[in-house]
Parts: C-alpha cells; sequence; structure tokens
C-alpha cells in the first residue's frame, strides 16, 4: 500500500459580523441541537460544523475540486469540529 503524504494545514481565525437575524437563527439552531443530540454547543464551533458540512456535501463542487489541480485536499468529511475556534461577537 502507498500512503499518500499528510497535508496539515494551521487553523485560520475568521472574524466578521452577521445580520441579527442570522444570529438569532444560529442561536435557535443550538438549541435544537441541544434538543436533538442531548447536548449543547456553541454558536462558534455550530458555524464550523454547518460550513464544513456545506462544503464537503456540495457534490457539484467536489467534483470541480477533483477535476481542478489547484484546488487544496483540506477537509475530510466530519473533521472539523470548531474546537480551538474563536467567537468573535461585536
Amino acid at each position: 500500500m502507498k500512503l499518500k503524504r499528510i497535508r496539515t494545514l494551521p487553523s485560520a481565525k475568521l472574524a466578521g459580523r452577521v445580520p441579527g437575524e442570522l444570529h438569532e437563527a444560529l442561536t435557535t439552531y443550538a438549541g435544537y441541537y441541544r434538543d436533538v443530540h442531548g447536548e449543547t454547543i456553541e454558536v462558534w464551533p455550530l458555524v464550523v460544523h454547518v460550513l464544513s458540512t456545506f462544503v464537503n456535501e456540495d457534490r457539484a463542487f467536489q467534483a470541480w475540486r477533483r477535476r481542478s489541480s489547484a484546488a487544496p485536499n483540506w477537509a475530510a468529511p466530519g473533521s472539523a469540529n470548531g474546537a480551538g475556534a474563536e467567537s468573535r461577537h461585536g
């Protein structure tokens, strides 16, 4: 078996603002997550998880990514959990 080289990229800090309605929906979604899974989740790790799932499950994007030689292979499905991420409220 030939193993591919492992590529590990450092975490990146993202900062920005979201509309109040989106923040309210994300806070409500965190409550939904708690009810479904029986554990509390903060909004930022939830955002990271949602974005990771969106990117990893977008079939058209994944097909394009495989065809593109410049596309980085940065995340396997389920690899982003938001651990160590900082929330920037403002």
